[in-house]
């Protein structure tokens, strides 16, 4: 394990790395993080999310152009959002398993967590330390069991935690209204994901106190099966969409995986069927945030982004996980609500990672890390003049339960001459146990 958290680390390049003490505002800002689940950079467009795009065009807005994730999964995608960390920090490489997971994040005796980053080094932990109110509505991390835990990570006031992939028929763990409790909810409009959720946000939003806040809004949409609300059923189809070269193909470049996977007519069907769902659970999605703005006080900071990409039949993949930039890429936007300090409006096209959330957030904050944390954040701050040219990309399968993790790991840059612009190539080099080296991903120009 040493071994290859020492090769993550030294392949992590990166340019003018400097963290600049953040101070506290005269007003504290509010804070909320918006993040979606499985959601494409490319579907943030005032067709698929009205609601937002109307937002980010009448309000001070930073849109970040080339935004990433470092690992293309949910749990460690989101555990890396939650510390500002890498999975080799984190200990969380996949959604299960020894190094996956809820157990894999948390500390004993409620899980079996192995890295001193964990959830008792959370944003969250640093936004109540600093007498900030704190929420978490709607997906914690893969493996937390809505239905018996009565589990609350350190740091959150308000918790209401549902599952993966939950719209319909599914329980939720919350302490809204009284101590922990778990609760049923059923196949009535009124039960849909999408509207519950928003429900308890507001009743967080709406609650009248002095503090400042922190709102982690984490959409089960559009998630697999991305079932719409309603009033969304088939308001989108995949007709006119224009299919990239890459859709079904493979080619001599790609990874045997890749090159070896098979693709039928029935593919396709099935592929933008999928894409329109997702669009379609998308747009309710859309709505909650447009209810959630109006009611926002001044002086909030809004963060919206999703956990990770997804590939709707490019390079012959419908999913997640890999290198490829229908995975890796996601979006990325900063907004204010008549902020004390306004952001400088505009768009950046420098490569910022989920991890770079925490640090950002927190300067504005004017927070700082716990005490107790050993090491500072790994990531960047958006807004300051930090820049990188490269970064890691990791992800790993465990074949049997107690295995060693298997991480592929490798360096994503900037190379304009790249022949191969969206995947990470093999390369020579001396082969470390349990580790693949599976070279660099090359950003396009």
């Amino acid at each position: 394990m040493k071994r290859s958290l020492s090769l993550a680390l030294a392949v992590a390049s990166l340019v003018a790395i400097s963290h600049p003490v953040a101070q506290a505002a005269e007003s504290r800002p509010n804070v909320v993080i918006i993040i979606t689940d499985d959601q494409r950079w490319d579907s943030v467009t005032a067709r698929y999310m009205p609601q937002l795009s109307s937002i980010l065009a009448n309000n001070p807005s930073v849109t970040f152009t080339n935004s990433f994730v470092p690992n293309t999964l949910c749990c460690p995608s989101r555990t890396s959002t939650l510390t500002g960390d890498y999975s080799h920090t984190t200990g969380v490489y996949g959604n299960g398993g020894q190094y996956g997971g809820f157990p894999a994040f948390t500390p004993a005796p409620d899980g079996n967590g192995i890295s001193p980053i964990n959830d008792t080094t959370t944003i969250a932990v640093d936004m109540h330390q600093a007498g900030y109110r704190t929420a978490l509505v709607g997906k914690y991390l893969n493996g937390y069991n809505a239905r018996t835990s009565r589990y609350i990570p350190p740091g959150w006031d308000r918790w209401f935690s549902v599952p993966t992939g939950a719209y319909y028929h599914y329980w939720a763990a919350s302490n809204f209204g009284g101590p922990i409790h778990n609760r049923y909810f059923g196949t009535t409009k009124a039960d849909y994901i999408t509207r519950v959720l928003t429900a308890r946000a507001s009743t967080f939003l709406q609650a009248n106190q002095a503090d400042p806040f922190f709102l982690y809004y984490a959409a089960t949409a559009p998630h697999g099966p991305a079932t719409a609300d309603p009033r969304d059923v088939d308001r989108f189809n995949s007709a006119g969409y224009v299919q990239p070269p890459s859709f079904g193909a493979s080619s001599a470049v790609d990874p045997h995986y890749i090159q070896d996977r098979p693709w039928y007519p029935s593919d396709v069907k099935t592929i933008n069927q999928f894409h329109a769902a997702q669009l379609n659970a998308t747009y309710g999605v859309d709505r909650s945030i447009g209810q959630l703005w109006n009611l926002l006080p001044d002086n909030t900071i809004v963060a919206f982004m999703s956990d990770n990409g997804f590939s709707w039949g490019e390079h012959r993949w419908s999913n997640k996980m890999i290198p490829y930039n229908e995975d890796l890429r996601i979006p990325m936007r900063l907004v204010g609500r008549n902020l004390a300090s306004p952001l400088s409006a505009g768009t950046d096209p420098r490569i910022v990672l989920n991890i770079d959330l925490l640090p950002t957030l927190e300067g504005m904050a004017g927070v700082t890390t716990s005490p107790s944390r050993p090491s500072a954040p790994e990531g960047l701050e958006m807004l300051g003049s930090a820049t990188r040219s490269e970064f890691v990309i990791e992800h790993w399968y465990q074949r049997r339960s107690g295995g060693r993790p298997r991480a592929a790991r490798s360096r994503v840059r900037r190379n304009p001459s790249s022949r191969c612009p969206c995947v990470a190539r093999r390369r020579g080099g001396r082969r470390r146990r349990g580790v693949r080296r599976i070279g660099h991903w090359h950003l396009p120009e």
